[in-house]
């Protein structure tokens, strides 16, 4: 998966993330801000798992959502490949 895509549509992300993971608040989601480690660091710290478990429940949400980072994925595919100066 690639989460530079989710970082781009962070704020669409972040809802689907607080419905997923209702124990995190504003500040945590915020916090994470679009870097997948952080999520996963946030999860251990907030629901009191291993990174084992937050590692296999990021990939759960992962697979269940490959709509979000398809969308991404279409509106960023113009920008590939552009080079900057």
């Amino acid at each position: 998966m690639d989460w530079v895509l989710v970082e781009s549509t962070w704020t669409r992300a972040t809802i689907r993330i607080k419905e997923q993971w209702a124990e995190l608040t504003d500040d945590h989601v915020q916090s994470i801000d679009g870097k997948r480690d952080n999520l996963v660091t946030k999860l251990e710290e907030q629901l009191r798992v291993s990174p084992q478990d937050a590692e296999r429940q990021v990939v759960d949400w992962e697979s269940r959502n490959h709509d979000l980072f398809a969308e991404t994925a279409a509106a960023v595919k113009p920008y590939v490949g552009i080079s900057r100066q």
